[in-house]
């Protein structure tokens, strides 16, 4: 992915807020102008991600074990009841691994896409209602969100104009 079009506009922080607040059938209405180009989407999906992460690292850092992960990963399928089949244990506790720069399990449970955003989705809502966050509280969670999404936006674009392969000749 080409990271340096990619923006966090007043839009994905919109959608991202709407989200939160609503659930997945907030995003429904916005569908269409988050995706009505790849960087749009992108920077949508970039603030999921970074919102992902701050939520994750709130939770379990500063100390955290294997044992804590599996046990929160169990009470996420819990609580999704008829849902449960839809989050793919392994691959949630891996993202949640990763999110804390945790050593990878041997079975990552794959690389699906679909696999990886329902997880992504669903521990960002649980987590996010099991924090209870008032309207200030989830402002400043958002905010910390957007931070770290353009820090690791920036990081992605160092990375890209520093490989030999973006350089031209």
């Amino acid at each position: 992915m080409d990271y340096s079009a990619v923006e966090i506009g007043e839009e994905n922080i919109l959608a991202l807020r709407s989200f939160l607040r609503e659930g997945p059938e907030a995003w429904v209405p916005l569908q269409s102008e988050l995706q009505k180009d790849d960087e749009t989407a992108a920077g949508y999906m970039s603030l999921v991600y970074g919102a992902f992460n701050v939520a994750v690292r709130r939770r379990f850092s500063p100390t955290y074990t294997v044992g804590d992960i599996v046990r929160f990963v169990a009470d996420l399928r819990m609580a999704a009841g008829e849902d449960a089949d839809r989050i793919n244990t392994l691959v949630a506790e891996d993202m949640i691994r990763r999110a804390l720069d945790a050593p990878r399990p041997k079975d990552d449970g794959g690389d699906d896409v679909g696999d990886v955003v329902r997880a992504e989705m669903y521990i960002l809502l649980y987590l996010i209602a099991e924090a209870d966050l008032d309207r200030a509280g989830l402002e400043q969670f958002i905010d910390e969100a957007t931070a770290y999404t353009e820090k690791w936006l920036e990081a992605r674009r160092d990375e890209a104009a520093a490989s030999p392969f973006s350089r031209t000749r």
